[in-house]
């Protein structure tokens, strides 16, 4: 079986090119997954995480933080994504300091970092994704 490879080229998929492996197809709808806000999509209110909810929300702790973008992906991917079983996911949010002139400012962002391992069902075989995505640009 082929899957589309994003982004789509119409005039290589209709001449069968741009096809990607069923892994490279299920790593790129959990971003899709992971970079929705809720809404985005038509028809699917809950389809997408947590992240954009919560993205200058800077009242949450960081476990809470992590834990509810945790949960809500958990959801999503068992919601949507019927290709994979077995899904554990694992959010880390960190602060990265971007040091641009030390004499004037700094600029503290925030990174998640998301890893998601499950089996596929076509295959039995192991699947395990990994992304880091900067959110919550802070000033100081």
């Amino acid at each position: 079986m082929k899957y589309i490879k994003l982004p789509m080229d119409f005039s290589n998929l209709l001449n069968g090119k741009k096809v990607c492996s069923l892994e490279e197809s299920i790593a790129q709808y959990l971003m899709m997954l992971i970079t929705s806000r809720y809404g985005e999509v038509a028809g699917k209110n809950d389809f997408g995480s947590d992240i954009w909810e919560l993205e200058f929300n800077q009242l949450v702790k960081v476990y809470e933080w992590e834990e509810k973008v945790r949960v809500s992906l958990v959801n999503a991917i068992a919601k949507y994504e019927k290709r994979l079983l077995n899904t554990k996911v694992i959010v880390a949010l960190s602060d990265i300091d971007t040091d641009l002139d030390s004499k004037t400012y700094s600029q503290v962002r925030r990174k998640a970092i998301i890893g998601v391992t499950g089996t596929i069902v076509n295959t039995g075989m192991p699947f395990n994704f990994d992304t880091s995505i900067y959110v919550s640009p802070l000033s100081q």
